[in-house]
């Protein structure tokens, strides 16, 4: 049995979801700064320590298992139905939009800044590119691309909410419902699976909603086919890494106590962390490494990156997220409770 209780969710503090999003945005910022390399050279040569800071862009996938969690967790105490979709949408982008649009504006200024003070170069600011980056076309005008790697995952997590919205009436019908959709997502991923969007993580945000479904109304034999499903196309189709990501997830999801005071703030900023840790920490070790001097002292300059970073997630967290996250919580659905 994955539990035995099935009143889990009323009872369970969430905090421990805030450690699973530190856990994972450090995770995939120690494998950015771990895998580092500048103009001297890498910041790590071992490639021992390479291949095992390779287990850290998972936290990827992990954010997904998550997602799959928190948002039909929060739509179910929410009182969520269909008609509240828009308001619903709303309440994510505005979560979603104004620290991303933050991130690239913060790009754009540290490249001018850098052109002009440091390189002594012209900076031109490519204004399509930046618009189809903010709309998260970058998949779909690759000449273009995305500005960052990394904005490409947070156009799945938009996918998912979107999607969310319209199959959570339906999931929570009944099994028979949910297994019918959670077959024609994962179907729907493997014809697809030369594009990297919801449909091609379909396991991983199914694994975290499989969980909580578990957790609020107990074993399913239709619940654990899914989940089985979800390994065998992870087994298939993603690196082994990839399925061993979903069972920490689960595990975490169930037996994580509640987190450390320190953790629970990181898993507040993680989001901001995770926009910017490349900003921040990664700029920090392009001029750190410019002296090769420096390299020796390689796991000082990793931890630097790492606190660099937090702090400035902190200050953007501060500044632009917990707004946000205050405006988000104003949009109310009809005649429901309010919104985890």
């Amino acid at each position: 049995m994955l539990i035995s209780n099935s009143d889990f969710l009323k009872t369970r503090n969430l905090g421990h979801i805030e450690t699973m999003r530190a856990f994972a945005a450090l995770s995939v910022a120690g494998f950015h700064f771990i895998h580092y390399s500048g103009e001297n050279g890498p910041l790590f040569n071992s490639a021992a320590l390479k291949n095992v800071a390779v287990f850290g862009a998972q936290g990827v996938e992990l954010f997904f298992i998550i997602s799959g969690f928190i948002i039909p967790f929060a739509l179910d105490q929410s009182g969520y139905k269909l008609s509240n979709y828009f308001r619903y949408l709303g309440k994510r982008l505005v979560r979603l939009f104004p620290p991303y649009v933050a991130a690239i504006a913060g790009i754009i200024i540290v490249s001018y800044l850098l052109c002009r003070f440091v390189w002594y170069t012209e900076y031109d600011l490519n204004v399509r590119q930046t618009l189809i980056n903010i709309f998260f076309l970058g998949d779909v005008f690759p000449d273009f691309g995305w500005i960052n790697p990394i904005f490409k995952t947070l156009k799945v997590e938009l996918q998912f909410y979107i999607l969310m919205g319209l199959i959570f009436p339906l999931v929570i019908r009944n099994n028979w419902w949910l297994a019918g959709i959670s077959v024609v997502l994962m179907a729907a991923g493997i014809l697809t699976k030369d594009h990297y969007t919801v449909l091609l993580n379909a396991p991983f945000f199914l694994v975290g909603l499989i969980t909580w479904l578990i957790q609020k109304n107990g074993n399913n034999f239709i619940y654990f086919t899914i989940l089985i499903l979800t390994q065998l196309m992870l087994l298939q189709y993603f690196q082994w890494e990839d399925m061993i990501v979903s069972w920490l997830g689960i595990a975490m999801l169930i037996y994580l106590p509640k987190s450390t005071r320190l953790l629970s703030l990181t898993g507040k900023i993680s989001y901001s962390f995770y926009l910017i840790h490349g900003l921040a920490g990664g700029w920090f070790l392009y001029f750190a490494t410019r002296n090769s001097g420096w390299l020796k002292y390689n796991w000082l300059l990793f931890f630097l990156a790492i606190v660099i970073s937090w702090v400035g997630a902190y200050i953007m967290y501060r500044l632009i997220e917990r707004p946000c996250l205050k405006l988000s919580a104003k949009i109310t659905y009809k005649n429901s409770q309010s919104e985890t």
